[in-house]
């Protein structure tokens, strides 16, 4: 099945994996859907096949199917990335107005403290309205995810 990129067909295969879990996955690049939190994980094959215009609406397309009208946090995992890498996609995620319409929070998961020091001091200086979570710790960030969507929905 071809899904369509602002009307222009684009070539990423869904499935379903056990426990019938929507896995959207391509060139490098996997989103998925697990216990109320949309995963992305990123490998360097995906930045030799995509330039910066068509990675937002790569985000954007695959986030909106999934997230299927309910805000779940969208954790982002760049520790198999560059560094330079890494910091394109934060601060592409972290610019992008119609990503952040999608998601209830985004959280990057990234392999060093050097990159979560620079990623949180981009964060301070750039002062977005939406707030980035940036974990070195696999478990730490899924238990913010799990809190985050908990009192998001507690409120509503």
């Amino acid at each position: 099945m071809l899904a369509l990129a602002f009307g222009t067909p684009i070539g990423i295969t869904f499935s379903n994996e056990i426990l019938m879990r929507n896995v959207i996955q391509f060139d490098g690049i996997k989103f998925w859907v697990d216990q109320n939190i949309i995963y992305c994980n990123l490998d360097a094959d995906f930045f030799e096949n995509h330039q910066k215009a068509n990675i937002e609406e790569i985000f954007y397309n695959a986030i909106s199917i999934l997230y299927n009208r309910e805000y779940m946090p969208f954790l982002i995992n760049l520790e198999q990335i560059s560094y330079y890498n890494s910091l394109k996609i934060f601060k592409l995620i972290s610019n992008s107005g119609p990503i952040n319409t999608l998601v209830l929070s985004r959280i990057f998961l990234v392999r060093s403290i050097g990159l979560k020091v620079v990623l949180s001091l981009h964060k301070i200086v750039v002062n977005r309205v939406f707030q980035n979570k940036i974990h070195t710790d696999f478990n730490l960030a899924i238990k913010y995810c799990n809190n985050d969507y908990m009192v998001f929905n507690k409120a509503s």
